[in-house]
């Protein structure tokens, strides 16, 4: 579910964030990153399940924002799995995790509307699923360990050569 008021980006996730609507989490927020959209919210609150390529894509819309220098991602009614996902993969260092109220420049839940989004084949989504996973490994060392298999199989499944780095 997504709104937009002003410069504020609204995303309720329902159920699972996971590598089959990363493509189209990532498509949503592109979109309002080009109509200078710089606050995202991001609510947990009727989440079930994050998945790395979920939480990878999430970080690269807060590395973006970083980038900007004037952007900022807050992430809302996390469960306690969740906020323990958010945290052991380090990404709690750049997104601003709030269990309080965040003024939202009036999205409601009556303004949020559901994205259609289909389900990727495994060819659609192996990019997405890579570039999530190389965020996670190029923002934080500690995840190379956990990820660096998933992004060498993924790489030469797309006959990507390694980079320097080695992913």
């Amino acid at each position: 579910m997504v709104a937009r008021s002003a410069n504020l980006g609204f995303v309720k996730v329902v159920g699972r964030g996971s590598f089959q609507n990363s493509s189209c989490f990532k498509a949503f927020y592109q979109k309002l990153l080009k109509d200078t959209v710089n606050r995202f919210v991001v609510d947990l609150g009727t989440c079930t399940y994050l998945d790395s390529t979920f939480l990878g894509i999430l970080l690269g819309l807060a590395l973006k924002l970083k980038e900007t220098g004037e952007g900022r991602l807050h992430i809302l009614n996390a469960s306690q799995r969740n906020l323990e996902l958010l945290r052991n993969l380090g990404l709690d260092r750049l997104i601003v995790i709030d269990s309080q109220n965040i003024e939202m420049n009036g999205v409601m839940e009556k303004s949020l509307e559901e994205v259609a989004c289909r389900e990727p084949t495994r060819k659609e989504a192996a990019p997405t699923i890579l570039e999530a996973h190389r965020n996670l490994m190029e923002f934080d060392a500690r995840n190379i360990p956990k990820f660096k298999d998933v992004v060498e199989f993924l790489r030469e499944d797309l006959g990507q050569p390694a980079t320097q780095n080695g992913h």
